[in-house]
C-alpha cells in the first residue's frame, strides 16, 4: 500500500495540472526507431548530390510513414521531443527533395556567347566583388540571430560561435567546414537537413545557400580579430533582428510563467500549436515561439493585456475561442494570464528556447520530496538503461544514497556497490555535507558498464552525443535526473577516482547555478585528493602538463559552456586542484551559491580574484615552472 501511495503521488505530480490524456512510456524499440530514422535522414544530402532522386524520395516517404506511426502511438507524449525534432528534419528533407526535383526537370538555358572584355577578366577562383560574401556583414548576423542561445551564450556539443575562432575550431567531433567546399561541409549539412538550429524554425534556404557560398569562396574572415565577440557583428540593413526580446522575471511577480501558466499550455495547447506544422504557425513549445507569435502577429503585448490577442482568444472576443474543440479555460486561469501580461509578460526561466515541457518537469521535480524524487529517478534509470542497452538486462542494487544499475556479474556488482559506499562517505566528509540529510535529494543513479561499447551506446542513445574515447566515466545533474556513469572492468583501475568524481560533481552542481567548468574541475580536484594514487588521477595530471605545454589558454574551459572536455577539462582540473586544497574557502563559496549568490561574485569574494585573472596567473606560473 505504501508503494502504491508513493506512485499515486508521483502520477499526480507529473500529470502537470489538468493533463487531458494518460502518459504512456515509449518502448526501447520505439526509441530505437526514432534514432535510426534520424540517422537515415542524415544520408539524404549525399543521395541528392549523387542525383539519386528516386532513392531520396523513397527515404523521405519511409521517414514520413515511420513518423506517422510514432506520432499516433500511445507513447507519443514520451516521444514528444524526438517526434518534434524529426518533424522538423523531415520538413527540411521535403524542401531539399522538392528543390532537387525542380532542378532535375528544369530545362538548362544556354546563355548567348559573348567575347569577354578586358574588364571582365579575373582569376578563375576569385568571385566578382558584387558576389563576394562578407562574414561580418552577411554570415555573423545569421549566427547571432539564430544560434545565440545554444552556441554563443553556451557551447552545446562543445561548439562555440562566440567568436570566429570558435567557429573555425569546430565541435568535439572536429571542424564543421572545409574552405572551398560548402556543399560537403558538416555545417551546411546540419542546416540543410534541419538538424540545426534547434529550439526554433529552420534557416531559410537563401541563408543556407549564402553560408555555403561563403565557404565556397574560402570561408574568409573580414573582421578585425578572430577573437572578437561575434555578437558585436552588425545586422544587415533592412533585416530585422531575429533574436527574441524578453524581460527576465525578478521573482516578485504575483504570477510566474513556468510555475503558473506553462503547465496548462503544455497539457492543453501543444497538440495544435506544436510540431512540424503548428496551427496558425504559432508554436508554443517554447517561450521564444510564444513571443514570436504566428500568422496573426504577436499574441502578447507586455503591459497591455486588453490589447493582447492571447487574452482575446482565451475569452472568445476575437474569432474562435481557444483552446479549439476543448472546454474553455477557467476564469481564474484566464485572469492569471491577464495578470502575467499586465506585469510585463516576464519569463522565469534561463533559456527562452528551452521546451516548456522540460521547464515544467524540472519545476515539478524541484518540489518533490526526497522519496518521491528517488522513486521517479529509479523509473528514469530503468528507462535510460533500456534505451542505451536494450539487449542487456541489468542488475540493480538499491542503497541508501544511490541506485546502482549495470550489466556486470552479481559478484562484481556487489563489489562496485561497496566501492561506491566508500566513495560516497569520503566525498560527504570532505564536502562537510549534513550528516542527517541525504548527500543528494533523490539519490544518485550509478550506471556501470562492462564494455566500452555499452558506455558509448549509452552516450549516443540517451545523451545524443559521442562520448570522448578516453573517458572512463562522467556525471550529469539536471534536477529531474542525477546520474554517474562508470566503466567497470574486472580490475579496479580508475574506479575509486571515477566514483568520487561522480558523487562530488553531482553534489557540487546540485548546490546552485554555476558554470560547468567549475563543477567539472572541482569534482576532479576533490577526487584527486581522496584517491591520490589512483591511476586515473595520474592520467589527469599528465593531461594538465600536456595542455600547458601546448600553450592552451584559460578560454579552453572558461568559455566552454555546458560541455567541458579534452584540454578544457584538464586545465579546469589543474586550475582548481590547488584551490581545493583550501577547502574552507571552497565550501564557503558553495554555501553562498546555495543561498542564491552570484557565482562570479562569490568566487571573487572567497578566492581573492575573478576566475579569468586567477586562471591566467595560474597558467603563467605553470608554464614558467615546467620550463
Amino acid at each position: 500500500m505504501r508503494r502504491l501511495a508513493i506512485f499515486s503521488m508521483l502520477a499526480a505530480a507529473l500529470a502537470v495540472w489538468h493533463c487531458p490524456h494518460v502518459f504512456a512510456e515509449a518502448t526501447a524499440e520505439q526509441h530505437q526507431q526514432a534514432a535510426e530514422l534520424e540517422k537515415s535522414l542524415k544520408g539524404l544530402p549525399a543521395l541528392l548530390r549523387g542525383k539519386k532522386i528516386d532513392e531520396a524520395s523513397e527515404l523521405v516517404e519511409h521517414a514520413k510513414e515511420t513518423l506517422s506511426a510514432l506520432s499516433s502511438s500511445e507513447a507519443k507524449d514520451d516521444l514528444g521531443p524526438a517526434i518534434a525534432q524529426l518533424q522538423k528534419k523531415i520538413a527540411a528533407a521535403e524542401r531539399m527533395l522538392e528543390k532537387a526535383e525542380k532542378s532535375k526537370t528544369a530545362k538548362p538555358r544556354t546563355p548567348p556567347r559573348k567575347r569577354p572584355s578586358k574588364s571582365d577578366k579575373k582569376p578563375a577562383d576569385e568571385p566578382a566583388k558584387s558576389d563576394a560574401v562578407s562574414f561580418t556583414k552577411d554570415i555573423a548576423p545569421i549566427f547571432t540571430g539564430k544560434c545565440a542561445g545554444c552556441h554563443i551564450r553556451q557551447s552545446k556539443g562543445g561548439f562555440s560561435l562566440a567568436t570566429f575562432a570558435g567557429l573555425k575550431k569546430g565541435s568535439e567531433s572536429g571542424t564543421v567546414f572545409s574552405p572551398g567546399k560548402g556543399e560537403g561541409s558538416r555545417l551546411v549539412e546540419v542546416l540543410a537537413n534541419g538538424d540545426m538550429p534547434r529550439g526554433g524554425g529552420p534557416l531559410p534556404p537563401d541563408q543556407i545557400a549564402l553560408i555555403s557560398r561563403w565557404i565556397d569562396q574560402g570561408a574568409k574572415f573580414d573582421g578585425k580579430s578572430e577573437a572578437d565577440p561575434l555578437a558585436a557583428a552588425p545586422t544587415p540593413t533592412g533585416t530585422p533582428a531575429a533574436a527574441v526580446q524578453f524581460t527576465r522575471a525578478s521573482g516578485s511577480e504575483s504570477v510566474q510563467f513556468v510555475r503558473d501558466l506553462a503547465p496548462r499550455i503544455v497539457s492543453t495547447c501543444i497538440d495544435c500549436h506544436g510540431g512540424m506544422q503548428p496551427a496558425g504557425r504559432l508554436n508554443l513549445t517554447t517561450f521564444a515561439g510564444l513571443l514570436r507569435g504566428g500568422d496573426s502577429g504577436p499574441i502578447v503585448t507586455p503591459g497591455k493585456p486588453e490589447d493582447s490577442l492571447l487574452i482575446k482568444k482565451l475569452k472568445g472576443t476575437a474569432g474562435q475561442q481557444m483552446p479549439l474543440r476543448k472546454p474553455p479555460l477557467e476564469d481564474a486561469l484566464i485572469q492569471k494570464f491577464f495578470t502575467w501580461i499586465a506585469e510585463g509578460a516576464k519569463f522565469d526561466w534561463a533559456d527562452t528556447n528551452e521546451t516548456l515541457d522540460w521547464a515544467v518537469r524540472v519545476t515539478v521535480a524541484s518540489k518533490m520530496s526526497h522519496d518521491e524524487l528517488a522513486a521517479m529517478r529509479a523509473g528514469l534509470a530503468e528507462k535510460n538503461w533500456r534505451l542505451g542497452n536494450p539487449d542487456s538486462k541489468p542488475e540493480t542494487i538499491v542503497d541508501e544514497h544511490f541506485i546502482l544499475v549495470g550489466n556486470l556479474s552479481p559478484t562484481r556488482m556487489n563489489e562496485l556497490a561497496e566501492r561506491a559506499r566508500q566513495a560516497q562517505a569520503k566525498v560527504a566528509k570532505a564536502l562537510q555535507a549534513p550528516s542527517d540529510e541525504p548527500l543528494m535529494k533523490g539519490k544518485l543513479t550509478l550506471f556501470a558498464f562492462r564494455r566500452h561499447f555499452d558506455y558509448t551506446e549509452f552516450g549516443t542513445m540517451v545523451e545524443r552525443r559521442e562520448l570522448p574515447t578516453d573517458w572512463r566515466g562522467h556525471w550529469r545533474y539536471t534536477v529531474v535526473d542525477c546520474y554517474g556513469c562508470v566503466m567497470a572492468p574486472d580490475d579496479d583501475k580508475g574506479i575509486a577516482a571515477t566514483l568520487a568524481e561522480d558523487f562530488a560533481g553531482a553534489y557540487i552542481e546540485s548546490q546552485g547555478k554555476m558554470p560547468r567548468w567549475f563543477a567539472e574541475g572541482a569534482a576532479r580536484a576533490i577526487a584527486s585528493r581522496l584517491s591520490p594514487k589512483d591511476a586515473l588521477v595520474k592520467q589527469w595530471d599528465e593531461q594538465v602538463k600536456q595542455a600547458v605545454a601546448a600553450g592552451r589558454t584559460a578560454d579552453e574551459f572558461l568559455k566552454a559552456g555546458e560541455v567541458v572536455s579534452g584540454d578544457g577539462a584538464a586545465l579546469s582540473y589543474g586550475f582548481l586542484k590547488p584551490i581545493a586544497g583550501r577547502m574552507p574557502k571552497l565550501l564557503a563559496l558553495l554555501r553562498d551559491v546555495h543561498d542564491g549568490a552570484d557565482f562570479d561574485r562569490a568566487f571573487e569574494r572567497h578566492l581573492g580574484g575573478d576566475p579569468a585573472s586567477l586562471a591566467a596567473a595560474w597558467l603563467q606560473r605553470e608554464a614558467y615552472r615546467r620550463n
